[in-house]
């Protein structure tokens, strides 16, 4: 009989464990409403399993399929969690008031901690929305010059850049985005791309030392249906700039209430047909409701809250070897074997690809590709030279080395490892960058302090830490320099100041 490979990555963990029906036994969920644990344990239930004369029992056979379920139900919510964060970004910015494609969410003045966004960037100036190709039909966006921009599908995977490195190269351009199997006639003289889902997320940003040139530019986007092209409607921008937006998953049950929602407004074949079993056997099926009985929710729940903490174990703690960017040092690559595709190793591998989804957010090979001068580079790290996790009521120290290989800039920014969003630590963005003009040491370096209190006379290079918070960081390279690629500049570890 084949073992599906969740049964071999849990097996250590929950081999002995099994869903029962909600009983008392159940650990109470954490009180963060999404689910995510900061102390105390996740637990299961454990039981044993009786056999007679090579067959389970009755009640054995049971609590197996129980455990069959609950292993597919954990590895359903680790292979989708880029469409459940490209779902939570659209209802965050339908919360917040964008529920059109020609409403952009922009943070103007920069993205701030009030923000829940994956690791996002607080030196760029974000704007964004989705289209909704199935409502609207073909849509046209025009890129003002001198903007980077990427668009993805429902579940994250690349379609396509706009800007400088979409095909219009920084020059602007309008693009025409079809939807999946579109039959009509369609406009000429637009640069196309065909979606894979109906649903389309644009993620817009303006490179500038001055947010106000930056936004003033991305406020030249429009975004309307290709039917509408004679009379387009008014594209507007809604400023997010210190305002709560919520835009993450929760590792809870109603992960799954969304990736039923989702499939319900795609295409059938958005994902192959063993991936539509796989959602299939845990209720969750296109054209018919997502209706789980007690016994099945308590299983989900579960399910969701151990994926989430296998999630965070594959994130932060991965032994894998290729993730390491400097021999013997600490500090990790976002786009692990160095493709957008993640399957450098002749495969598509859903750990990594898992990896990056669960902290981060967009794919485009901008991100990856050894393209020197251009686009940027991205290395991360949540431990200290020691290998422990960074602890907000701790001090350390980085040096960052002098010549960093940038043609733009370079910026380092905190993360609460919860949310994996800006730290909330009282500062508008836990952040330094080269645009702050840092205090420099006499070789050119620069030392980044990152504690609870500042060290006497380093409060410029500072970012405050919390007490009682996990935290990691992650240095971006705008520009990157070929130094960087041959790694003739290399990065020293954090280490702790006792």
């Amino acid at each position: 009989m084949a073992t599906h490979p969740s049964l071999l990555a849990v097996a250590g963990v929950v081999l002995s464990s099994i869903v029962v029906a909600a009983s008392a036994r159940a650990q109470a969920p954490p009180a963060d409403p999404h689910g995510w644990p900061s102390a105390g344990t996740v637990e299961l239930p454990t039981a044993s399993f009786e056999f007679k004369n090579g067959y389970p029992t009755p009640a054995s056979a049971e609590k197996l399929l129980e455990f069959r379920t609950l292993s597919r139900a954990v590895e359903v919510f680790q292979d989708n969690f880029a469409a459940l964060s490209m779902f939570r970004f659209r209802l965050g910015l339908r919360d917040f008031g964008a529920r059109d494609a020609n409403q952009i969410v922009i943070w103007q003045s920069r993205l701030d901690a009030q923000t829940l966004l994956l690791t996002g960037d607080t030196e760029t100036v974000y704007a964004s929305t989705f289209l909704d190709l199935k409502r609207d039909g073909p849509t046209v966006v025009e890129v003002p010059p001198q903007i980077q921009g990427l668009a993805d599908d429902m579940w994250m995977r690349y379609l396509g850049d706009l800007g400088i490195a979409g095909p219009d190269r920084g020059k602007g351009g309008k693009y025409l985005f079809i939807p999946p199997g579109y039959k009509g006639d369609l406009t000429p003289g637009y640069l196309s791309f065909e979606s894979t889902t109906n649903g389309v997320w644009l993620l817009l940003r303006a490179l500038d030392d001055k947010p106000e040139a930056a936004a003033t530019r991305l406020k030249q986007f429009r975004i309307y249906p290709m039917a509408k092209a004679l009379e387009p409607p008014k594209t507007a921008f809604l400023d997010s700039s210190g305002k709560a937006v919520d835009t993450i998953p929760p590792d809870t049950a109603q992960a799954f209430e969304d990736l039923s929602k989702l499939l319900q407004e795609e295409p059938a074949d958005v994902i192959t047909s063993r991936e539509r079993f796989f959602l299939a056997s845990i209720g969750i099926e296109k054209g018919k409701p997502f209706a789980p009985d007690d016994k099945l929710r308590a299983i989900l729940d579960q399910a969701a809250r151990l994926a989430g903490a296998i999630c965070r174990a594959n994130t932060f703690a991965s032994p894998d070897p290729d993730a390491i960017i400097y021999p013997g040092k600490r500090w990790r690559l976002a786009f692990i074997g160095g493709g957008y595709k993640f399957d450098s190793q002749g495969y598509v591998n859903l750990d990594r690809l898992s990896a990056f989804a669960y902290a981060a957010t967009g794919i485009t090979p901008a991100m990856a590709s050894k393209a020197t001068g251009k686009g940027s580079q991205y290395i991360w790290t949540p431990v200290d030279s020691s290998g422990a996790f960074l602890d907000g009521a701790r001090s350390y120290r980085l040096r960052i080395p002098p010549k960093v290989p940038v043609k733009d800039f370079w910026s380092i920014v905190v993360y609460d490892s919860g949310s994996r969003s800006l730290l909330q630590n009282g500062q508008r963005s836990p952040s330094i960058s080269s645009y702050a003009n840092p205090l420099l040491n006499e070789d050119g370096s620069v030392d980044v302090y990152f504690g609870p209190e500042a060290p006497a006379g380093k409060e410029k290079n500072w970012i405050r830490t919390v007490p009682g918070k996990g935290w990691f960081t992650v240095l971006r390279f705008y520009g990157p320099l070929a130094a960087f690629f041959e790694h003739k500049w290399e990065l020293g570890d954090i280490t702790e100041l006792r």
